[in-house]
C-alpha cells in the first residue's frame, strides 16, 4: 500500500475529479458512507449513541456533514458543532451542509470561543466524537477557537474517531506545530498519509483505518509514489521456501562477528536470532579469550574464535585472516553487535570491509567503527544493510538524535543514495531506505520492544534472510515485519512491561508461520 504526501493526495484528488470526471461531491459523499459503515461496524448499538460532529470549512468539515446526514437518516442521535459561520463555508463543503441542513440535522454555530464554551455543553451527554475540524492541508499551528475546540476534545474521555487524520497534525511530517488531537481511530481516505505513520502523530492516531472513496487506481499511479506500507501479503510472497529435499546447507550459512569483553550476550541473540528465522547454519565469530565462556551457551552455534586483545578482549587486525578465509564459506555476514569499539577493533572492521564478498549486516558497533571513514561502504564489493538506531543514524549523519526523528521518512535519501547502501532505520514504525530514493514504512513493532537486544535479534533475522538467498531489499523488508510481528505476538500475551528480546528470539518461527498462512492482523 502506498503512503501519499499531502501534496500527493491533493494532486491524486485532483487527477480523479479532472481526468477521470467524478465530481468533488461524490468523493466527498463517498467519504461520509465509508465513516458512517465505520461508525456501524466499531461502535455497538449505533442507533442508542448520541454521536456530536465537530466541523471545520475545509473538505474535512465537509465529510462530517456527509456523515451527519447518513447517520440522522438512519435514526441516530447526532449533532453538528460547526466552528465556522455558515456563510464563509465555500464549494463542496457549503453544499454538503446545506444537504444536512435540509435534512434537519441539528446544528449549532460556534463560530466564536464564547458561543463554544456555551455550545459545548452538548458533549457532555455524547458517546462518541467525531473529530472533522482540520484536514491535511494544515500548515500552521491551530489557534483560538480551533485550539480551544481542540484542547476541550481531549479532555473529554470520550471515544474521538478523527477523519483523515487528527486535527492539528501535518499529513506530511506528523508534526504537531500546537494542540492536536489524540485520536482512539482515525478513518483515513484512499491512501495512508505519511505523517499517520511518524512519531508523535502515530501515537495520536489511535487505530488506524484506511478505506476506499472511488479513487481511479490509475489516478494513483500516475503520482509515482516513492513511499509503500509494508503488508503481509507482500512478505510472503519473498519468504524462503523450504524443499522436501533439504537440508541444513540448502539454506545458508551466515557467519556472526560480534561480541566483546562485557557485551557477548550481542552475539548471543543475533546468532541464536539468525537460526530461529531460518538460517541453515550459524558461525559466530569471537575473540579468543571470550569463547571459552560461552561455548556452552551456544549449543546450535558454532563458534569461530579469532586473536583479540586478552586483556580488553576486543577483536584486532590479526583477525582478518581468519575471517577473510571463512567468508568464502558463508552467504551472509552480520557484522557488528557487542563488537566494541576499542581501537584494534575499528582497524580490522574497517580492514575486513573491502574482502567481504557476501551481502553484509551492518549493526551496531559495527556502523561505529565507520565513523570518519564511511567512504568504505560506498567501495564495498557486497550489498550492505545498515541497521542503525535514531543516534547511530544521527552520528552516521552529523546530526542530532531530535532531527532524525522529525524527519524520519527523508533523512536517509540521500545518504542511501550516496554510499549506495540500504538502511533500516529502527524505531516506531522502521523505515527502510533503498539506494534509489524508494521507501518503506513497517506497520509491525510495539512500544514492549524498546527493551536491551531486540536491535540484536533484528540483526540477525536480516542476516538469515540474506543468508537464504534474498535480495537485500527482500531481505531487510521481510526482517523487520517477521521481527515486529513475532514482538506483537509477544505483546498480546504479556502486555507492554516486562518483555525482553529472548521472547521475541522464540516468537520468530511462529511469526513466520503466521505470514505463511495468511494468519496476520494486518492495517484495518
Amino acid at each position: 500500500m502506498q503512503v501519499a504526501s499531502a501534496a500527493e493526495m491533493r494532486r491524486i484528488d485532483h487527477r480523479t475529479i479532472t481526468v477521470y470526471h467524478v465530481p468533488g461531491i461524490v468523493l466527498m459523499e463517498n467519504a461520509g458512507l465509508q465513516l458512517m459503515h465505520f461508525l456501524q461496524e466499531h461502535m455497538s448499538e449505533l442507533t442508542k449513541r448520541h454521536v456530536t460532529i465537530v466541523t471545520g470549512r475545509g473538505n474535512n468539515g465537509g465529510d462530517g456533514f456527509i456523515l451527519a446526514r447518513h447517520l440522522w437518516h438512519r435514526g441516530v442521535q447526532t449533532c453538528v458543532l460547526m466552528l465556522t459561520a455558515r456563510r464563509q463555508l465555500r464549494g463542496d463543503t457549503r453544499r454538503a451542509c446545506e444537504m444536512a441542513r435540509a435534512y434537519g440535522v441539528p446544528m449549532v454555530h460556534c463560530a466564536t470561543t464564547a458561543t463554544w464554551r456555551r455550545a459545548s455543553s452538548v458533549l457532555r451527554h455524547t458517546d462518541i466524537v467525531v473529530d472533522a475540524i482540520l484536514g491535511t492541508g494544515l500548515n500552521k499551528a491551530p489557534t483560538g477557537l480551533y485550539a480551544e475546540a481542540i484542547d476541550t476534545l481531549n479532555t473529554l474521555g470520550k471515544p474521538i474517531v478523527a477523519v483523515d487524520i487528527p486535527s492539528g497534525l501535518s499529513a506530511d511530517d506528523g508534526q504537531g506545530p500546537g494542540v492536536y488531537i489524540q485520536a482512539t481511530h482515525t478513518v483515513t481516505f484512499a491512501l495512508p498519509k505519511r505523517g499517520l505513520l511518524l512519531p508523535p502523530a502515530a501515537a495520536a492516531v489511535g487505530t488506524l483505518h484506511v478505506v476506499d472513496i472511488g479513487i481511479p487506481a490509475l489516478a494513483v499511479a500516475a503520482e509515482d509514489i516513492q513511499v509503500t506500507l509494508l503488508e503481509a501479503a507482500h512478505i510472503r510472497l519473498g519468504l524462503p521456501q523450504r524443499h522436501l529435499d533439504a537440508h541444513k546447507g540448502s539454506h545458508g550459512h551466515v557467519l556472526v562477528v560480534a561480541g566483546s569483553h562485557g557485551k557477548t550476550g550481542a552475539g548471543v541473540l543475533t546468532s541464536q536470532a539468525a537460526l530461529r528465522a531460518g538460517a541453515g547454519l550459524v558461525t559466530w565469530a569471537m575473540p579468543t579469550s571470550l569463547a571459552h565462556t560461552m561455548a556452552s551457551n551456544t549449543v546450535e552455534v558454532m563458534l569461530l574464535p579469532v586473536p583479540d586483545s586478552i586483556n580488553l578482549g576486543s577483536m584486532t587486525p590479526a583477525a582478518l585472516p581468519t575471517l577473510t578465509q571463512f567468508l568464502t564459506r558463508t552467504h551472509a555476514l552480520v557484522l557488528g553487535p557487542g563488537l566494541g569499539t576499542a581501537p584494534e577493533t575499528v582497524a580490522c572492521v574497517r580492514a575486513l570491509l573491502p574482502h567481504v564478498r557476501v551481502p553484509m549486516v551492518i549493526d551496531a558497533d559495527g556502523l561505529n567503527c565507520l565513523l570518519g571513514a564511511l567512504e568504505l561502504l560506498a567501495e564495498c564489493p557486497a550489498p550492505v544493510i545498515l541497521t542503525p538506531h535514531p543516534g547511530e543514524m544521527a552520528r552516521l549523519l552529523g546530526t542530532d538524535t531530535t532531527t532524525v526523528q522529525q524527519q524520519r521518512l527523508d533523512i536517509a535519501c540521500a545518504f542511501a543514495q550516496q554510499y549506495g547502501v540500504y538502511v533500516v532505520l529502527k524505531g516506531a514504525y522502521t523505515v527502510i531506505y533503498a539506494p534509489d530514493g524508494r521507501r518503506w514504512i513497517n506497520p509491525t513493532g510495539n512500544p514492549a520492544m524498546a527493551t536491551a537486544g531486540t536491535g540484536d535479534v533484528l540483526a540477525g533475522v536480516v542476516g538469515a534472510m540474506l543468508g537464504q538467498g534474498l535480495t537485500p531489499l527482500q531481505a531487510a523488508q521481510c526482517g523487520v515485519y517477521v521481527h515486529g510481528l513475532a514482538g506483537d505476538r509477544v505483546r498480546h500475551r504479556l502486555g507492554v512491561r516486562g518483555l525482553i528480546a529472548s521472547d521475541i528470539l522464540v516468537e520468530l518461527p511462529y511469526a513466520l508461520q503466521a505470514i505463511a498462512k495468511e494468519a496476520v492482523c494486518s492495517l484495518a
